[in-house]
């Protein structure tokens, strides 16, 4: 495996970390700010990392 492509997947795999922390983060924010508030900022992460997703595999196809 060359090094851009274990590099692509280390980001991956980081992206997605990032996302299972936040979404960890709901219950405590739920006790904080309350549930609807504390839903809507997990509806707004998970379209977040969607478009993420949907972005970065357009410009993956693009460069290939």
């Amino acid at each position: 495996m060359d090094d851009v492509e274990l590099q692509k997947r280390l980001r991956r795999i980081e992206y997605r970390q990032y996302l299972i922390l936040a979404l960890l983060v709901v219950p405590y924010l739920a006790e904080l700010v309350g549930v609807w508030v504390a839903g809507l900022f997990a509806i707004v992460v998970g379209f977040a990392a969607f478009t993420m997703v949907v972005i970065y595999r357009r410009n993956d196809r693009s460069t290939a």
